[in-house]
């Protein structure tokens, strides 16, 4: 059967803007992730809250600049390699922290390139006009709730379980089980301070998802309390 030419454009409008859903819930997605990286003061807070200068037996302008440290490396693609100034570090917890870098690195280019993606198509008319932009967020919106939904999901479960199967997606070795005695900087680095990240790029999220679902709505015409509910088309 021969579609019309109506039909055609409508299919490729869908695809163009399902597309640009997934680019835009990409973008979230990363930018919550860099955003809880560079939240320094979490961990400011996270040494108090986990007693973690008696646990580690440094003071915690020391832990501070450690962390610090930890976190210019994670950011700097010129800075090739960790040195804690005071914890020992084996080979494998070495490799491991370039493994985590090489995730952020490649998370900051995927940010980069589904900015440029969405900037170029709301900038080049011939394409822009084919973009349903509140249909795009609130499709982003909702490939979000549904992700993270299971994730809290798994989160609220069992925590330790979901950071363990986390760690077994990303790694392709177990370099990311620290022995304290020859990566002691694990003692600075609590369980319970990833599950306070984890917490927080969830609720950087929400407040995405809000903020696409209210663009969506505003840009209906609103008529009726049922077409409120209507409008969130979840």
């Amino acid at each position: 059967m021969k579609l019309s030419k109506n039909q055609g454009s409508r299919r490729s409008n869908t695809a163009l803007n399902m597309f640009l859903s997934f680019i835009t819930s990409i973008f979230a997605v990363g930018i919550s992730v860099i955003i809880t990286l560079n939240l320094t003061i979490v961990y400011k807070i996270a040494i108090d809250k986990f007693n973690l200068v008696k646990i580690t037996g440094l003071s915690k302008e020391k832990l501070m600049f450690n962390y610090n440290g930890m976190i210019k490396y994670l950011n700097n693609p010129f800075i090739k390699q960790l040195e804690f100034e005071d914890f020992s570090m084996s080979r494998t917890g070495e490799i491991h922290f370039q493994e985590v870098k090489n995730i952020f690195m490649k998370l900051y280019i995927i940010v980069i390139i589904a900015l440029l993606i969405f900037i170029t198509f709301k900038l080049v008319k011939a394409l822009a006009k084919n973009i349903e932009f509140p249909k795009v967020v609130n499709y982003a919106a909702n490939i979000i709730l549904i992700t993270f939904g299971f994730v809290m999901a798994s989160m609220g479960i069992n925590f330790s379980k979901t950071f363990v199967l986390f760690h077994k997606l990303f790694f392709n070795n177990n370099y990311w089980i620290f022995d304290p005695k020859t990566d002691p900087v694990i003692n600075a680095l609590p369980e319970e301070l990833f599950l306070v990240y984890a917490i927080i790029i969830i609720v950087l999220l929400g407040v995405q998802v809000i903020a696409f679902k209210m663009i969506y709505i505003k840009s209906k015409p609103i008529k009726s309390p049922h077409q409120i509910i209507k409008r969130f088309n979840i």
